[in-house]
C-alpha cells in the first residue's frame, strides 16, 4: 500500500470512530500528530477526502471535519441503497467460488468482533465487506461512488447506534453473506435494505423529536 492510501485508510478510520470530531476545524500539524502521517502523504489523504465531501480544506484556516446533517443523511442513505442494489445483485450473479470464500472469512471476522464486543473491529469488517462486495460485482464506477457513502454510513452508525446495534446488525450482514454465497439475488437485497433501513429509521426518529 503506498503512503498516500496507508495515509488515507488512518484518516478515514479516525473519521468513522469520531475521532476526528464533526464540524471541528484541525490544523495541519494538529492531523499530523493525531494520525502519525507526514506532510506529503496527509495532503494527498485530505485532497482524497475533500473530494469525497469528507472534510472541507479551508485556505489559512485548517480542515474542517465535515458534520452529520440528518437531511443529508437520508438523501445519502436513499442514494446508497440504489447503488447497494447494483452491487450486491451482480455480486451474486458474478461471485467465484474463491470470492464466495472470501466472504465467507469476512462473515467469521464480524462475528469474532462482535463476539468480543469490538465495534472497531467490526467496522473494519464491514468495511472489507463492502470493499469485497463491490470488487466481486465488477464495475468500478458504482463502487467509487458508493466507496464515500459506506465511510459516511459507518460514521453515523458509530456515532448513534454503536456496540449495543452490533448484534442485530451483524446478523443482517451474515444473512445477506449467506445469500450472495447461495446467488439468492432477492434475499441478499432484502437484508441490504434492511441495513439501509436501520439507518433510516434512526434518522425519522431524530427528525420527530425535533
Amino acid at each position: 500500500m503506498s503512503l498516500s492510501n496507508k495515509a488515507y485508510e488512518i484518516l478515514e478510520e479516525l473519521l468513522v470512530t469520531l475521532k476526528l470530531e464533526p464540524s471541528r476545524v484541525y490544523s495541519e500539524k494538529e492531523l499530523m500528530e493525531i494520525s502519525g502521517v507526514s506532510r506529503t502523504p496527509l495532503r494527498e489523504a485530505l485532497l482524497r477526502l475533500s473530494n469525497e465531501s469528507l472534510l472541507t480544506v479551508i485556505p489559512r484556516r485548517g480542515i474542517e471535519i465535515s458534520n452529520i446533517n440528518m437531511i443529508d443523511q437520508l438523501a445519502m442513505l436513499e442514494t446508497r441503497r440504489v447503488l447497494d442494489t447494483l452491487l450486491i445483485t451482480r455480486a451474486t450473479k458474478y461471485a467465484t467460488a474463491y470470492e464466495k470464500e472470501k466472504l465467507q472469512e469476512l462473515k467469521i471476522s464480524m462475528s469474532e468482533a462482535v463476539a468480543k464486543d469490538k465495534a472497531e473491529g467490526y467496522l473494519r469488517a464491514d468495511k472489507e465487506l463492502d470493499q469485497t462486495i463491490a470488487s466481486i460485482a465488477r464495475n468500478e464506477f458504482a463502487a467509487h461512488a458508493t466507496a464515500p457513502l459506506h465511510v459516511r454510513s459507518r460514521r453515523f452508525w458509530y456515532y448513534y447506534k454503536g456496540v449495543e446495534d452490533m448484534y442485530s446488525c451483524s446478523a443482517l450482514h451474515v444473512k445477506m453473506i449467506d445469500a450472495i454465497t447461495k446467488g439468492e439475488t432477492k434475499e441478499a437485497v432484502k437484508y441490504s435494505d434492511e441495513i439501509i433501513d436501520n439507518l433510516v429509521n434512526v434518522v425519522k426518529e431524530y427528525l420527530l423529536t425535533l
